[in-house]
């Protein structure tokens, strides 16, 4: 019995309606989904290429399913309730995707140690990702294999290419300038996922209208019946599907990236680049970009030392001139300016340069940021590249736990900073990732630095997976400034003692990260497993030893 086609399908319109918005999902999808897993493992070049790699498997594979199945089993019908269920599944993804990647996470922190953010992250990718895409690669060959029939019209199928490739032009801009920053990631999915789903529920009501309409009369028997069976199939799959939507619908736009109790959590917001989150712990403001690892900045109430590494950059002012220029690149939400003039209380200018605009909106809401801090919204590297101040110190902070910006990473780089520094002026370098491998991000800065500057002394800083790097051209030594420093400030003075006795001249190795060829995102990738691998050792061995059990008992008794 050959399948009927309603009117406004049989005309081709729908078709290249379906083809227009199938191409805005599949590109919204794909912008959205790296939202929601750099949220847990970074923004690198490697973790977009899982993403990008997964996404064009799942369209390949789905092209091949497509047309085959186009050839053999025709069906209108089924295209559209493939199209139901995926509109469905991506948006139920902010809802049990979270899980996923916690649950992934977990299991392969207990049994995988090399390159576990890839492994967790491209594991995640094909669980949430795949099966949706599967059905949406199919429709771009089903689509021209029924507004054709066994004809051949070039016409045809270019202007199908055409509206996919349009489709996917508006997809890849709405996430970014529009329905991220303004709605955020989840209700993102759920939109993409609405926009797919109501053209396949268009098509079924409308299909199961007009064959209602169109009834035949001479049908036999088995006919007849294999008919009612087809359209209770429909009607029952429509209805599951349908349901899954309105579920997602309603879990999904609320969904929160940090989905177990925490108390602490005072905002929680999302701009076109960063998921933002801001905790208060007793009389201390936290501030991250991520929600498995480290944070971005702090500070406390009463804008006291903070125990970190902003305490030991506050040595800067005592290795410079008086009233000193500063510059501070990558500002987060501004710790460090805000302790150098409410606790040091200094007279400096600081201009300090953040790429995201919410980011220093926080900063005066949650931070309390002096407001004659200059804050620029603006990239540090591009800044430099179009400033022609000169500055006494210059910050280099922008590097996270989980990822650094190439362009802030290489000799060029490095250059730009030291051209921009006074005579006697000095750079200083936050780096969250430091590992003891010798082709290690750390040890990479501070290679590709040391080529730049003739000074140049790290200082690991105690208790954590932080070093801070102090690097100069002056013609007086930098590490006899340090060891000079006295103030009478004890929390301070303990501080500096510390860095005294901690801090080492750098032994360059011969590395050397150039921006055509700088390979920062693996060398980030492989710090963070050596970082997590320590973490986790203690609870790998307990759950070696008593299994799972023992280590829900380990964990619940912490």
């Amino acid at each position: 019995m050959k399948e009927h086609k309603p009117y406004f399908i049989h005309s081709k319109a729908y078709y290249f309606i379906t083809e227009l918005f199938v191409g805005i999902a599949l590109m919204g999808v794909e912008m959205s989904a790296s939202r929601l897993i750099s949220t847990y493992f970074s923004s690198s070049q490697v973790v977009w290429t899982l993403i990008i790699g997964v996404i064009m498997i799942s369209m390949a594979i789905g092209n091949y399913w497509g047309g085959r199945q186009a050839d053999k089993k025709p069906s209108y019908t089924r295209l559209y309730l493939e199209l139901l269920f995926a509109g469905a599944y991506i948006a139920l993804i902010p809802f049990f995707g979270r899980f996923i990647i916690a649950g992934v996470s977990a299991l392969f922190a207990l049994i995988v140690t090399k390159n576990l953010v890839i492994w967790a992250s491209l594991i995640s990718c094909l669980i949430l990702f795949v099966p949706p895409l599967l059905f949406l690669g199919k429709v771009t060959p089903s689509l021209v294999k029924y507004s054709m029939g066994e004809k051949v019209s070039g016409k045809v199928i270019g202007s199908l290419e055409a509206l996919n490739t349009i489709g996917s032009i508006i997809g890849t801009f709405l996430p970014t300038f529009l329905t991220i920053p303004f709605i955020g990631t989840s209700n993102s999915f759920v939109l993409f996922g609405l926009m797919i789903s109501v053209l396949g529920l268009i098509y079924i009501i409308i299909s199961f209208i007009e064959t209602r309409k169109n009834k035949e009369d001479n049908l036999e028997k088995e006919q007849e019946k294999n008919k009612k069976k087809t359209e209770i199939k429909t009607t029952i799959l429509a209805s599951v599907y349908s349901v899954l939507l309105i579920l997602g619908v309603i879990f999904s736009s609320n969904a929160s990236f940090i989905f177990w109790d925490d108390p602490t959590l005072l905002k929680e917001d999302e701009s076109i680049y960063n998921y933002l989150k801001v905790d208060k712990d007793g009389n201390r403001y936290y501030f991250s970009t991520n929600v498995l690892f480290g944070v971005q900045s702090t500070i406390n109430e009463d804008d006291s030392l903070t125990g970190m590494y902003y305490d030991y950059l506050l040595i800067s002012p005592f290795l410079v001139k008086e009233n000193p220029n500063i510059l501070i690149l990558g500002n987060g939400t501004g710790t460090y300016a805000t302790l150098m003039k409410n606790y040091l209380q200094i007279d400096c200018n600081i201009t300090a340069v953040e790429i995201d605009q919410k980011i220093i909106d926080l900063s005066y809401e949650y931070f309390h940021m002096s407001e004659d801090i200059n804050v620029i919204c603006d990239d540090g590297r591009n800044y430099l590249t179009r400033s022609k101040d000169k500055y006494d110190i210059i910050l280099v902070d922008a590097y996270s736990s989980i990822s650094a910006p190439f362009q802030m990473t290489t000799v060029e780089f490095f250059t730009l900073v030291k051209n921009h520094l006074t005579d006697e002026g000095i750079m200083m370098m936050n780096i969250n990732m430091v590992s003891e491998a010798k082709d290690s991000i750390n040890v990479a800065l501070c290679d590709t630095a040391y080529s730049v500057f003739d000074n140049l002394y790290t200082f690991k800083v105690p208790g954590g997976s932080g070093m801070e790097v102090f690097a100069s051209n002056s013609s007086e030594d930098l590490f006899e400034k340090i060891k000079n420093v006295t103030t009478t400030d004890n929390g301070l003075q303990r501080t500096f003692s510390n860095m005294k006795n901690g801090i080492i001249r750098y032994e360059d190795t011969g590395i050397r990260l150039y921006d055509d060829t700088c390979d920062v995102e693996i060398r980030s990738i492989r710090a963070l497993d050596s970082i997590i691998n320590a973490e986790l050792e203690y609870y790998r061995n307990i759950f070696k030893e008593k299994g799972l059990r023992g280590l829900m008992e380990e964990l619940f008794r912490s």
